[in-house]
């Protein structure tokens, strides 16, 4: 007698982890409390919650999600290629060292092991990032500790490298979560109207999901068929009002 019974694999499961050799990385992950009068810091783990909560607003069909979502990728790809070209920089620096001289690669001789959760690809995208920084920082010291580098010099890199992945932390903790879809844009309803006066207008290849982030979830292809109907009823509107203030005219 046959098992027809169905045979099925089992969920995927991977796990990621990253090594912190600089105190500097290891403070953005963390993020800081607001104390002694400076401001609080968000870090990484705050991070993920925050671009998770806009992941859902976008997977409900929330459209200023997706401008978030947009804005944070583009943020991402530009800050990797500037640490990318800003690493290369640092490499040309140390090859100012004479010909018989020699340096071992920077590490930390205790670095901070760090297990990695994010729900969202972008969350890890930012991840690779401060693993990026964190061997720019190294680098950096290295140069100064080797007399390639100035302190004044040294200061400024660690600002703007820091300053790559503090503002992509600003876009997701500006965001504020409202319950409004495309539909509602199309049906031009109240809740359509507040959030376009809360949060402004959206650019069309927004709404329509032609520009989007590549780590969004699928468009509702519904709510892209109501878009185009209102947009065309909009249209008519504008032409027959265009048309009969040149008829008052004549």
């Amino acid at each position: 007698m046959s098992d027809k019974t169905e045979k099925k694999a089992g969920a995927l499961h991977s796990e990621l982890s990253i090594e912190l050799h600089t105190q500097y990385a290891i403070n953005t992950w963390s993020g800081r409390p607001a104390s002694g009068g400076k401001p609080s810091l968000i870090g990484m783990p705050l991070f993920f919650r925050l671009i998770s909560r806009i992941n859902r607003d976008s997977l409900a069909d929330n459209p200023w999600a997706d401008l978030v979502l947009v804005e944070v990728e583009s943020l991402l790809e530009t800050a990797s290629q500037q640490l990318q070209k800003w690493l290369n920089d640092i490499d040309a620096l140390m090859a100012m060292l004479p010909a018989n001289a020699s340096v071992s690669g920077g590490t930390s001789t205790a670095p901070l092991n760090i297990g990695v959760h994010s729900h969202t690809p972008l969350g890890y995208r930012c991840v690779y990032l401060l693993v990026g920084f964190d061997q720019l920082i190294l680098r950096v010291f290295q140069a100064h500790h080797y007399g390639l580098m100035s302190l004044k010099e040294r200061k400024a890199w660690l600002h703007r490298g820091s300053h790559q992945i503090r503002r992509i932390f600003s876009v997701a903790l500006r965001y504020r979560s409202h319950p409004v879809t495309r539909q509602d844009i199309a049906s031009d309803n109240d809740i359509a109207r507040q959030s376009i006066e809360q949060f402004g207008e959206l650019d069309r290849a927004i709404l329509l999901g032609t520009r989007r982030s590549r780590f969004s979830p699928p468009v509702s292809a519904e709510s892209i068929k109501s878009l185009n109907a209102a947009f065309k009823r909009q249209s008519r509107k504008e032409k027959a009002a265009k048309q009969e203030v040149q008829d008052d005219q004549q």
